[in-house]
C-alpha cells in the first residue's frame, strides 16, 4: 500500500466548542490505483488530502505515506519526503508568479537537487501539455487552463510515486477543464503514478478506479469502480 490512514481524527479548538473535521477514518490506497474523494463543502475532503500529503498533522491516528509513517514525521523529514516522493496540483494553480513556466516546473527538480538535466526535463513536459512555445510566459500572461497546465508538467517533474490534487478543474470552464481532465489521466498513466483527487465533480469522479464519499467528516461510502492498472 503507497497510503495509509488509520483512524484518523482532526479536531480544531472553538471558542465555546471543539470541532471535529474529521472523524475516525481509516482507508488505504494501492499503488497506481485512482482513487477521487467527494462529497458536500464542509465534509473534510480538502483537510484529509493536506493530511495524507503531510501538509498538516492529524490530531490523532496514524497516517503512513510510501511505507513511511508521515503522522510521526518532524516537518523538515515530511518536506524531504514530498519533495522525493510527492507531487501536487492545486485548485489556484500555486505558481510562482515572478517565475516564467518554464522555471516554475524547474522548481521541483531544483529542490531535489537535481538542476543537471532540469532545464530539458522541464521542458519536454510543458512539451507534452502543449505548451512548448510558452515556456518563457510568466503567470499572468497564461489562461486559466494554461496555468494549470503548467502545474500538470510541475507536478509530475519530479516523478512522483503519488500525485494528489485539489480540485484540479474547479477553477475551469467546462471545456478546459476537460482537456486539463485527459492530460492528468494520460500523464498519470505514462508515469505510472498513483493518484488522489479531491473533486465536486463527479463525472471526473467516475472516471476514477475508486471514489470515497465524506459527509459531516467520516467516509460513509468506499466504492470500487474500474480495478486499477496496478497492483
Amino acid at each position: 500500500m503507497i497510503l495509509e490512514a488509520k483512524e484518523i481524527f482532526k479536531r480544531y479548538s472553538g471558542v465555546n466548542k471543539e470541532l471535529t473535521v474529521l472523524d475516525n477514518i481509516s482507508f488505504h490506497v494501492k499503488k497506481g490505483e485512482i482513487l477521487s474523494i467527494v462529497g458536500p463543502s464542509g465534509s473534510g475532503k480538502t483537510t484529509l488530502l493536506g493530511l495524507c500529503a503531510g501538509l498538516d498533522n492529524p490530531s490523532s491516528g496514524v497516517l503512513n505515506l510510501a511505507g513511511e509513517p508521515i503522522s510521526q514525521m518532524t516537518e523538515n523529514e515530511k518536506a524531504e519526503l514530498r519533495n522525493r516522493k510527492v507531487g501536487f496540483i492545486f485548485q489556484n494553480f500555486q505558481l510562482l508568479p515572478t517565475l516564467t513556466a518554464l522555471e516554475n516546473v524547474m522548481i521541483p527538480l531544483e529542490l531535489q537537487g537535481r538542476a543537471e538535466g532540469a532545464k530539458d526535463k522541464a521542458m519536454a513536459l510543458l512539451e507534452r501539455v502543449g505548451l512548448g512555445g510558452r515556456h518563457h510566459h510568466y503567470p499572468s500572461q497564461l489562461s486559466g487552463g494554461e496555468q494549470q497546465r503548467v502545474s500538470l508538467a510541475r507536478a509530475f517533474s519530479n516523478d512522483p510515486e503519488i500525485l494528489f490534487a485539489d480540485e484540479p478543474t474547479g477553477n475551469l470552464d467546462e471545456e478546459t477543464g476537460l482537456i486539463v481532465e485527459n492530460l492528468l489521466f494520460e500523464l498519470n498513466k505514462e508515469k505510472q503514478t498513483t493518484l488522489v483527487i479531491v473533486t465536486h465533480d463527479l463525472e471526473l469522479a467516475n472516471k476514477t478506479d475508486r471514489i470515497i464519499k465524506l459527509k459531516g467528516g467520516k467516509i460513509i461510502s468506499d466504492q470500487i469502480l474500474h480495478s486499477s492498472s496496478q497492483a
